[in-house]
């Protein structure tokens, strides 16, 4: 299995989070946990829309965990974009510039 950096991004809609904002404990044991299991390197909510956002290493088997609790609690799905630190984008680019310039 192959660790990258993903940003996550999920949204809940307003009647699931109307239930999770006012259920015993709120979202807030359920926003923990999730933070422990997956450790992000950043994590940030989109205020006004019930929106997360997370950059954290993931393999393929704790994607596939985080989509089945995201989709269990929050009635969506999360997006999964891989991201790569900007101080090491000139280094990566310049290898794959090069690589890509032998393609016919």
């Amino acid at each position: 299995m192959i660790n990258r950096a993903l940003l996550s991004i999920f949204r809940d809609p307003a009647d699931v989070g109307n239930s999770l904002d006012f259920e015993e404990g709120g979202p807030g044991p359920l926003i923990g946990y999730i933070m422990d299991r997956f450790a992000p390197e950043a994590s940030y909510t989109q205020a006004g829309l019930r929106g997360v956002f997370m950059v954290a290493d993931l393999d393929e088997a704790q994607m596939t965990e985080l989509m089945l609790i995201v989709s269990r609690k929050f009635s969506t799905y999360p997006e999964f974009t891989p991201v790569i630190p900007l101080a090491a984008t000139p280094g990566i680019a310049a290898k794959a510039i090069e690589k890509a310039k032998k393609a016919p």
